[in-house]
């Protein structure tokens, strides 16, 4: 401040670090030192500048001051516990101090990272918090056991889950939650035990036989469960009696057990580390009846029988004989299938009761069982054989055979003939024999029969007769079979041809065509004829060699050959004989299949414009290859469009080319002539050459007198919605009136105009006017279009400086569009579209942005410009709601606490008008809004586990359009989180990989939001509809939709565990610390009051002090749900200003967060692309004021001057920024406002404007006045000073708060 009121200009004179000034600056007027850049430890870490503050007069007087800036780390982020592998195993009962190992055998190692800490930065130290007493974290960071009584064995856990969070030693910020799972690995800790058993009574026994199974148990697990058995001791001297089984524990006996015998069986169960334990087994025999079966002479018995054996023969005897001298009987127990044998119960004699036939079965095995009284019995085998005798004649396989043999050869086989006989040995020996009279012999061995003469087809051609087979034996037995021989007949005559000529006619240009079938005879019973051509085109022709069926193998010609000839044989008769062969002449018919050729190149000509009617111009020549007529009589014609056939004609006969009218007429000096020669043929063929024909005009004329454009540029207007054939302009041409009016003249657009838009002609007057040529113009499309216009008459005549014209016509603009509202986030529901949906909360601010409503225009200028206009807005609708007419924001002036259910939802519509300044010429636009009450019991979330916050954001409205097609409902956004759930021990965990998506469902129809209990959202949750219907949208899997989770309180076990009188002393502590809690908050309440009156007093002083500064600001732009675009950018950059006076002294400015609530990043930021809130602002009121900035550098908050009270007292007023609750309804993306403060109160002092509340109401943009809350001198900590040294502010601690660094660039002013 200069004592003499004089204008002070501040600069910097120097500083360092050199690069300085990269980050600051200061105002040469007001003082205040800007930060340009972010800045952090990494770069600097103090910056010491020398502020100049000088008078601007003559005198330039100055004096400096050393700011001293210390750049502090910000503590933005919690610390971070990093393990190097969250699963791990120890053994069970090991000692404290056991370091837990991973599954690589490594111990498991925790740190801690803080984002926060640069290099060089103090690396604080850290105590962990553990959810179990079982394990700790040493010095070293390994996990370690801290219980030395760790089991695995039921029933306790075999797997420990817990949680660790890692805290500054000083009790400021922890980190999140860190999951770590232990595994128990088991030890051999546990000995088998057998449980009791009571006395068991076996029955005696002569064999070997299980007694008893001894099953122990062992509650380790794996190897160490493994147990082993053995007999340690049995009474009675019976340790030879008895075995068991090691593995299975069955106790069985080696021998025989007498009736009343007793024994004490101990049996030893032994695990795989040797631990053991005995059990008892007491054994009874009780006595039994019969214990010896009877037992056979032999146990196979062998015997031959012959298959003509007389009924009741013996085939042989079986004894048995019983060890108590019993009785025994005797029976057949199997083999005896076919009641063959019979044996006598008490003698064992076995006989036949049955004809025996070897044939059918050669051998019998028969059991026989031995049986005593006493039921106790043995077996035997028999095995008899049946011997054969000669009872069967041989068989043919066949009862007939037939076979063919061909004439002419001897000793030709012909067939095989086979018999054989069932009996065996010399029995089944067969042998073939024939008739002795037949031309044939057989192999008596083989049955093969061969000729032995030559046979003759035409003689016989049929054989029949008997072949016999006999056996070996000597009394031979026979068969025999039928046998006929058919005789085949051998080709030996050749083909031959009975027609010898063959005419046909054939059309030319046909392929494939069936030319004509020859034919050729064979005698032979079986005729063999394979046909060939033997002459003529073979590559004209080709035949069938089966059928004779002669094709065309591509078109025929007429005009290459008119007749073909082809000499047609067969390959089975190479003779030359007259009939061996045939000929085929072949006519081919003619066809137009040729077009006229014009017989030489017809080149241009030049004629004269007086040449004569009906004079010669040219003779053109076409000849026809056809060779036939009409096919090659040709005619001439004149085709194609243009002016040549009104001035020449062709003489159809001849081809000569006339001029058929004065050629004065036109100013054309080329003509193009067309002549097509066409013959008489079906179909006609044509051909058109072009022939180019040059008038020769005469006229000349001095330049002054010549035609041309009055001017050769031109600009017009005319409107977008101008109909078709709009005259747009009249190029007017001069000398016009010196020449004939029957002088060709012609007005021409260029090739560079648009042709299709516009078109020229020729007036009555003579002059060009060039009109519209459609009705579809569009400002928004093309703004201007640019015309050539050429002159073309009798060359000579158009003076060649004037004979072009340029026209630009632009279009003008009119307002054709109506404005279109646009929808962020549309809803796939028919009923939904086209409406705006938003939620509210009952704790939601004064003056929040709830919804912004948007439209867009594509006219221009003022009609492009779009006003917001109420429309059926109810009574209680107006009652909490104000509508912005400039942006559409839509914000609340009333809170919904005490907000009656029946009056939601919220139902009103908003016009948007164009053009608004206009009384007429405007188009509206109307969209339907629906505004919800978001409660809990509205709340649903749905769980996707392998998708994070960043990918989900960019899938959300797939996510919402998969829900709303399956169910129907209008499915709304509130939020994306991290996956949470509930761990083993209840606590509410967090996995970033994962998005928690919290949804609201609406009724399309009524517009209201639905509870969880709904029966329309029970319906889609509970058949699984809406999480399949995601899954597949998303393509990974989702689980069931769910309320919010709410998580148990859980206990945190700190590393470092209380003592127990410290544990008995906590409650009355907590109890103490309370009672401190509530005397602060009456004394804070009392001295609030107090400062607020003091601060009133002190505002008078400093307004009457500085007078009154008025600010005005126009409406923020929304934080979140504000859409950027290229007319309105979203706000990126905010400042920070610090307004004070400089003295001599230095001035010291400190950044740590122990001496300056503001830092680089404790700036509330405006915008944000995932639309959070800042969490830093402080709560403290300090001298800062915070504003917006635009990216042009200027200040959103535009500062205005107005005069107040008598107009010369002007205060300066600052504004401060308010700390915000975060506001989650990202549906809304909605943002509480900033206040303006607008002081018009005169006082003395220095003002230090502080937080307010910006109240918007309806399109009221009148500033209303705010008080402030605390003045300069009632911020605790902070003491006045006139000379400015040493300047601090208030403490402001973040230690603990988690958030996100914003990424929005942030300056200081000082």
């Amino acid at each position: 401040m200069d004592t003499l009121d004089a204008k002070i200009r501040y600069t910097i004179d120097s500083g360092e670090p050199d690069f300085w000034e990269k980050y600051f600056a200061i105002d040469v007027n007001s003082g205040a030192v800007r930060q340009l850049l972010p800045v952090d430890t990494s770069i600097a870490k103090r910056f010491q500048l020398v502020i100049r503050a000088e008078e601007v007069t003559e005198a330039k007087r100055f004096t400096t001051a050393k700011l001293t800036i210390t750049v502090r780390p910000v503590d933005a982020n919690p610390p971070e516990v990093q393990v190097s592998s969250d699963e791990g195993q120890v053994e069970e009962n090991s000692p404290k101090g056991t370091k837990v190992l991973d599954s690589n055998g490594m111990p498991i190692k925790l740190s801690v990272t803080d984002a926060d800490l640069g290099p060089g930065d103090p690396i604080p130290s850290y105590t962990f918090e553990l959810t179990t007493n079982f394990f700790d974290i040493d010095n070293d960071g390994n996990l370690v056991v801290s219980d030395e009584n760790l089991d695995r064995d039921q029933p306790n856990l075999g797997k420990f889950r817990f949680q660790v969070v890692a805290r500054e030693a000083n009790g400021g910020a922890a980190s999140a939650p860190l999951s770590l799972a232990v595994q128990l690995l088991d030890q051999n800790d546990n000995a088998p035990v057998i449980p009791k058993t009571q006395p068991i009574t076996v029955p005696a026994s002569l064999e070997p036989t299980s007694v008893y199974k001894v099953e122990a148990t062992d509650i380790d697990e794996g190897e160490n469960a493994r147990i082993t058995y053995n007999i340690y001791h049995v009474s009675n001297n019976g340790g030879n009696k008895f075995t068991i089984d090691p593995n299975t524990g069955v106790i069985s006996s080696t021998g025989r057990l007498q009736a009343g015998e007793q024994y004490s069986v101990t049996v030893r169960a032994t695990d795989a580390k040797g631990l053991s334990s005995q059990g008892i087994v007491e054994l009874s025999v009780a006595p039994g009846p019969n214990t010896r079966p009877p037992q056979f002479s032999s146990r196979d018995y062998y015997a031959p029988v012959s298959e003509g054996a007389a009924i009741n023969s013996t085939v042989t005897t079986v004894t048995a004989k019983d060890p108590e001298n019993e009785p025994v009987t005797y029976s057949i127990v199997s083999g005896n299938d076919l009641r063959q044998f019979a044996i006598g119960s008490t003698t064992g004699i076995i006989t036949v009761i049955r004809r025996l036939d070897r044939e059918v079965l050669t051998r019998y095995q028969l059991m026989v069982k031995a049986e005593d009284p006493g039921k106790l019995a043995s077996t035997a085998t028999v095995n008899i054989k049946v011997t054969d005798i000669n009872d069967n004649n041989p068989k043919f396989d066949e009862e007939s055979y037939e076979f063919r043999v061909k004439e002419g050869e001897s000793g030709e086989s012909v067939g095989y003939v086979h018999a054989a006989d069932i009996d065996e040995g010399v029995n089944a020996i067969v042998s073939y024999s024939l008739p002795t009279h037949l031309p044939f012999s057989i192999d008596n061995a083989t049955g093969l029969i061969s000729t032995n003469t030559k046979l003759d087809y035409e003689q016989t051609k049929l054989y029949e007769f008997v072949v016999t087979a006999t056996d070996g034996a000597i009394d031979k037995r026979l068969g025999t079979a039928s046998v006929t021989v058919q005789v085949q007949d051998v080709p030996d005559e050749v083909p031959i041809f009975k027609e010898s000529l063959y005419s046909v006619h054939v059309p030319e240009n046909v392929p494939n065509y069936p030319v004509v079938k020859v034919q050729a005879d064979d005698p032979d019973t079986m005729p063999e004829i394979t046909y060939t051509i033997m002459m003529g085109d073979t590559e004209s022709f080709s035949i069938d060699r089966k059928t004779g069926l002669i094709r065309t193998l591509k078109p025929l010609d007429r005009e290459t050959m008119a007749r073909h000839e082809i000499i047609v044989g067969t390959e089975e008769n190479n003779s030359d004989s007259p009939q061996s062969t045939t000929m085929v002449e072949v006519l081919v018919d003619d066809k137009n299949d040729n077009a006229p050729i014009f017989t030489s190149v017809v080149r241009p000509i030049t004629i004269e414009d007086s040449s004569s009617i009906g004079s010669l111009v040219q003779t053109v020549i076409a000849v026809d290859a056809d060779s036939t007529s009409p096919n090659n009589r040709i005619r001439y014609k004149l085709v194609g469009r243009g002016k040549a056939s009104k001035y020449f004609h062709v003489e159809p006969d001849t081809g000569a080319v006339r001029v058929r009218d004065d050629l004065r007429k036109e100013t054309d000096s080329e003509y193009t002539v067309d002549v097509q020669a066409y013959d008489q043929g079906e179909p006609v063929m044509s051909a058109v050459t072009s022939l180019t024909i040059y008038v020769s005009h005469s006229a000349t004329v001095p330049p002054d007198v010549g035609l041309g454009f009055a001017d050769t540029v031109y600009t017009e207007h005319v409107a977008e919605n101008s109909p078709n054939g709009t005259l747009v302009r009249v190029l007017p041409l001069l000398n016009k009136r010196e020449h004939s009016p029957d002088i060709p003249l012609k007005c021409l657009l260029t090739e560079s105009s648009q042709k299709g838009v516009f078109y020229v002609r020729l007036t009555e007057e003579r002059d060009c006017a060039i009109y519209l040529n459609t009705s579809s113009l569009d400002y928004e499309a093309i703004s201007e279009y640019s015309l050539e216009v050429q002159l073309e008459s009798i060359k000579g005549l158009i003076n060649p400086d004037s004979s072009r014209a340029l026209i630009k016509v632009h279009v003008t603009d009119v307002n054709d569009n109506a404005p279109v509202f646009t929808f962020r986030e549309q809803s796939s529901i028919a009923g939904a579209m086209g409406k705006y949906f938003a939620i509210v909360t009952r704790d939601m601010f004064l003056d929040t942005n709830v919804l912004q409503v948007k439209a867009k225009d594509k006219d221009s200028g003022s009609y492009g410009k779009i006003e917001y206009q109420k429309h059926s807005w109810p009574k209680v609708v107006e009652e909490y709601f104000s509508l912005d007419g400039d942006t559409g924001i839509i914000r609340n002036i009333k809170t919904f606490d005490h907000l009656s259910q029946e009056l939601l939802p919220f139902k009103f519509s908003v016009t948007a008008r164009d053009n608004p300044n206009s009384p007429q010429d405007y188009n509206l636009a109307r969209a339907s809004v629906v505004i919800n009450l978001l409660q809990k019991e509205n709340q649903l979330v749905l769980e996707v586990s392998n998708i994070n916050n960043d990918v989900m954001s960019r899938r959300a409205r797939s996510v919402l359009t998969a829900i709303e097609k399956e169910s129907g409902l209008v499915a709304g956004l509130e939020k994306l989180t991290d996956r949470h759930y509930l761990g083993v021990n209840n606590t509410l965990e967090s996995d970033s990989k994962g998005t928690d998506i919290w949804l609201y469902l609406i009724d399309p129809t009524t517009g209201k939001i639905l509870t969880r209990d709904s029966k329309s959202v029970q319906a889609a949750i509970d058949e699984g509809k809406v999480d399949k219907a995601v899954a597949s949208s998303l393509q990974s899997p989702v689980r069931k939709v769910r309320p919010p989770l709410i998580a148990p309180e859980q206990t945190k076990r700190p590393t470092q565990v209380a003592t127990a009188p410290l544990a008995t002393a906590l409650p009355a502590a907590l109890i103490a610390l309370a009672a401190l809690v509530l005397v602060a908050a009456t004394a804070a309440t009392i001295y609030i009051c107090a400062s607020w009156n003091r601060y009133k007093k002190h505002k008078e002083q400093a307004i009457q002090q500085y007078g009154t500064l008025s600010m005005s600001m126009p409406p923020p732009r929304p934080p979140s749900g504000y859409e950027s675009s290229e007319d309105e950018p979203a706000p990126r950059y905010e400042t920070q200003v610090l307004n004070m006076a400089v003295d001599d002294a230095d001035l010291q400015l400190d950044f740590s967060p122990n001496n300056h609530a503001f830092n680089i990043h404790s700036v509330q930021y405006l915008s944000k692309d995932n639309g959070e809130r800042s969490p830093t602002l402080s709560e403290t009121a300090t001298t800062a004021r915070a504003s917006s900035v635009n990216e042009n550098s200027g200040t959103l908050n535009n500062s205005t001057f107005e005069n107040v009270a008598n107009n010369s007292t002007i205060a300066r007023n600052t504004q401060t920024l308010n700390r915000r609750v975060p506001n989650n309804h990202a549906l809304n993306n909605s943002l509480g406002t900033l206040p303006r403060v607008n002081n018009n109160n005169t006082g003395s002092g220095l003002l230090a404007a502080t937080l307010g509340r910006k109240i918007s109401s309806g399109n009221n943009h009148k500033k209303k006045a705010t008080q402030p809350i605390m003045a300069y001198d009632d911020i605790p900590g902070l003491q006045r000073a006139s000379d400015n040294d040493n300047v601090t502010f208030g403490k402001r601690n973040f230690i603990g708060y988690a958030y996100d660094q914003s990424p929005v660039e942030t300056t200081t002013e000082l």
